[in-house]
Parts: structure tokens; C-alpha cells; sequence
């Protein structure tokens, strides 16, 4: 049993992965097909040569082979047409399969042909199907078991020659032989499918982080840089007298602001690339979520008030969560830091947390500047690029994605939710429990790695 459930992928791929795999061989198993058709076209034809000197009735023959080279010939034509269904390919391998064999038993009935002949057209189609169609193990063993079941039965109660009874273990052991032949090449193709998946899941992967790294060097290159430039110029003015006291210290409240978030950044990007190495441990544990939502809320309301936006704080008493503490501190920064960015002057920004089934639920919600549908998809990954604010504040378009890291890493989720008016809200649920946190935390980390 073991063996049937570690290589179950032979017989069939879970549904959305089988038509991936499907799509995977279609030009293959297109050429495939030609090349099955052709030997089809050829061995017909030349099967048309040979009978005319045999001592048989060859008005059927003629009559037989045409038929089998009308079909097989329009089977051919249009597997050069564009846009070929994916159910086309094994339907012309089953009417090739089918019109050959037929043609054989109409043959060997009426225009008494040898009785190897049509024995030995069986092992050739039945050859084809498993070693050169390409056709699904599933596929392939039904139709050379219907083939198998078609002769028997003809043998059996059409024509009762005594050769056809003496190909029974012959058949039999062929039959057995073919189904294990159609196994290991099943399994090869399909090993090289998800071989193939895999280099392309890890190239995805490689360019993803590419894409990071590139975007980081980017913010380094030039927000860290420019307030560190600005302060070190401002600094050396100062030094040669060309500032005033009160002067100097309104750029030094600017400066200020601007290191801050600065600060936030590379604090965020520092556990960011911890957490992206082999090995990395996070240090989980259980957290006061009340406090930690007071805290930002105090840390925020500056930044809140110079937009006249009220922060509103409505959270369960005693609620708590199980996670790495510098990870959710980031997180909700990121979340009500953005809020604050893209809301109107003079509205509200809420911050709501509630625990419901053992999961300790977030939302951030504000009215202001609506999130574009062209951002929507990329609004959690590394590939959006900064925006605006409202108060045209600058950001780096990294806070949301290390949002979703770091929520995800902890076994939680985070979600957008914005209606038809300007009201945004984001969503995050987090787990209150060490095996909550632990479960869902490790299916995140098989699916990011």
C-alpha cells in the first residue's frame, strides 16, 4: 500500500495540477500523434500492395483501407490547425487505435485474410498506444483492454479459428507485459513534470528575491541616504555660523521625522533578512496585544495630528496572542502608518481587536485616498511601487509586504477589504495559542520555501 500511495501521481495528478501536467505534454504528445498517424498512413498503404497479390477478396480490402486513409488523413490535417484542443490529442489516438483494429476484424471476416494477421495488428496498435502515443496510463490501459476484450469476443462468437484461441496466453502475458511497460514510462513522464514544476517554482523564486533585493538596494540607495546627506549638510552650515538657532532647529524637527521613519525601515528590513536564513528561530511567545495597540497608538498620534486625523481604539480587554513580539510590532506599524498616509485630513483612522474562535482578529480601517484595482493584486508582495499619501507623504512600498511576511511567518493571515466608498480596511488574524501558532506557521513556511 505503500508503494501505491508514494507513486499514486502515475495514475493521476490532483485536478488543477493533472491539467497543468496535460499542458505540459501537449506539443509532445502532438508529435506524437502525427508520427502515430503517419505509421498508420504508411502501414495501410503498404498493407494495400501486399494484399492486392494475396488470394483474398480485395474489393473489401480496397474498401477497408480507404476508409482507415480517409480518416487517418483528416486526423493528420488537423493537427496542423492552430488552437488544437487539449481532448483532441487522446480522441485521434483512440479513432486511430479503434478505425485500425475495426478495419482489421472487418477484414479478416469478410475478405478472409491469414489468421496472424489480425493478431499481429493487435500487438503493433497495442504497442503504439503504451510506448508511442503518449497517452495517460489510464487511458492507454482502457483502450488496450477494450481492444483485448473486442478480440476475445470476436474470436469467441464471429470467427472461431482455432489460430486465434492458440494467441490466447500469448495475448494475456503481451497484455501484462504492456500495462508495466506503459507504467514506467508514465512515471518518467511524469517525474519529469514535476522536476520541471519544481526548477520553475525555484526560478520564480530566485527572480522574486531578486526583485526584493534590487527594491531594497533602491530605498537604501536613496531614502536612507538623502535625510543623511540633508543632516550632514546641515550640520556642516551650522558649524560655519550660516544658521540661526530657532532656524536650525525647524530642519532638525523635519530631519527628526524623517530619521524615524528611516529608522523604523531598516529595523524592519534587519529582521526581515534574519528571517529569510536557513535556520532562522523566531521567538515566539505569548503577547499583551491590548498593550501593544496603546503603544502605537502613542507612537502614531503626532504623525495623526498633524492631519487633524483622530485615532480611534476600541480593543477586548485582556487579549493576547502567541507570536515573535519585534515581528507584530512591525507589522501594526507598517498597517497604521499606511492608514495614516492615505487618509483624508480631518477623518478617523479605527483600530478594532476582538478574539473570536481562538483567533485574535485586527482591523485598521480609515477613509481617505482608495487603493487602484491594479494594485490590488501586488498590494502584498514586493513588486508594488511606492505611492503618495494624501499630504503627498513618501513611502518605500515595502511596508505591506513585510506586513504579510511577517503575519504569515507567525501563522496568521492579513486581508484587504475595501467597499464601494473611500473606506479601507485591513484585516489581520493572528493565533492566541503555541499549537495554533505552530501548525499554521509551518504550512506557511513549506509553501515560502
Amino acid at each position: 500500500m505503500q508503494f501505491f500511495s508514494r507513486y499514486s501521481f502515475i495514475w493521476k495528478f490532483p485536478s488543477q495540477q493533472e491539467k497543468d501536467y496535460i499542458r505540459f505534454v501537449q506539443p509532445s504528445n502532438l508529435l506524437l500523434l502525427r508520427l502515430v498517424t503517419f505509421i498508420t498512413l504508411f502501414g495501410m498503404s503498404a498493407f494495400l500492395v501486399i494484399d492486392f497479390f494475396r488470394d483474398v477478396d480485395f474489393s473489401i480490402v480496397l474498401l477497408s483501407r480507404i476508409c482507415v486513409l480517409s480518416i487517418a488523413s483528416a486526423i493528420m490535417v488537423f493537427t496542423f490547425k492552430k488552437n488544437i484542443s487539449l481532448n483532441f490529442i487522446p480522441l485521434g489516438f483512440v479513432v486511430i487505435a479503434c478505425i485500425s483494429f475495426a478495419a482489421a476484424l472487418v477484414t479478416a471476416t469478410f475478405a478472409h485474410m491469414p489468421g496472424y494477421y489480425i493478431t499481429n495488428l493487435l500487438f503493433l496498435i497495442w504497442i503504439l498506444v503504451v510506448a508511442a502515443s503518449g497517452l495517460n496510463l489510464r487511458h492507454g490501459l482502457l483502450l488496450n483492454l477494450v481492444l483485448l476484450l473486442l478480440f476475445l469476443a470476436y474470436s469467441q462468437f464471429i470467427n472461431r479459428n482455432p489460430f486465434y484461441f492458440s494467441q490466447y496466453p500469448h495475448l494475456f502475458i503481451t497484455f501484462i507485459y504492456f500495462a508495466l511497460v506503459g507504467m514506467v514510462l508514465e512515471f518518467r513522464r511524469r517525474k519529469n513534470f514535476l522536476q520541471f514544476t519544481d526548477l520553475a517554482e525555484q526560478k520564480r523564486k530566485v527572480e522574486e528575491l531578486n526583485q526584493q533585493k534590487n527594491k531594497i538596494i533602491s530605498i537604501l540607495s536613496h531614502d536612507v541616504n538623502s535625510p543623511l546627506n540633508t543632516l550632514s549638510s546641515l550640520l556642516h552650515m551650522q558649524a560655519q555660523g550660516q544658521f540661526k538657532e530657532n532656524e536650525f532647529r525647524s530642519f532638525l524637527d523635519q530631519i527628526g521625522d524623517q530619521l524615524s521613519n528611516v529608522t523604523g525601515l531598516l529595523h524592519g528590513l534587519v529582521r526581515w533578512s534574519r528571517s529569510q536564513m536557513e535556520g532562522f528561530v523566531s521567538e515566539k511567545q505569548s503577547i499583551d496585544f491590548v498593550k501593544h495597540l496603546e503603544d502605537h497608538v502613542n507612537l502614531f498620534q503626532p504623525a495623526a495630528a498633524n492631519k487633524k486625523i483622530n485615532i480611534k481604539l476600541k480593543v477586548e480587554p485582556n487579549l493576547t496572542v502567541f507570536a515573535d513580539e519585534e515581528m507584530i510590532r512591525i507589522a501594526i506599524r507598517s498597517l497604521i502608518s499606511n492608514s495614516i498616509k492615505f487618509s483624508a485630513v480631518g477623518t478617523e483612522v479605527t483600530i478594532e481587536s476582538f478574539a473570536n474562535d481562538g483567533t485574535a482578529i485586527l482591523r485598521v480601517c480609515n477613509e481617505g485616498q482608495p487603493i487602484p484595482d491594479h494594485f490590488k493584486e501586488k498590494l502584498f508582495t514586493y513588486q508594488i511601487t511606492s505611492t503618495l499619501g494624501t499630504n503627498g507623504e513618501k513611502g518605500t512600498g515595502l511596508g505591506l509586504a513585510m506586513a504579510a511576511f511577517f503575519v504569515q511567518f507567525n501563522g496568521g493571515q492579513i486581508f484587504l477589504e475595501q467597499s464601494e466608498t473611500k473606506r479601507t480596511e485591513f484585516r489581520i488574524e493572528l493565533p492566541t495559542t503555541e499549537e495554533q501558532s505552530q501548525s499554521r506557521s509551518q504550512n506557511f513556511r513549506q509553501e515560502y520555501w
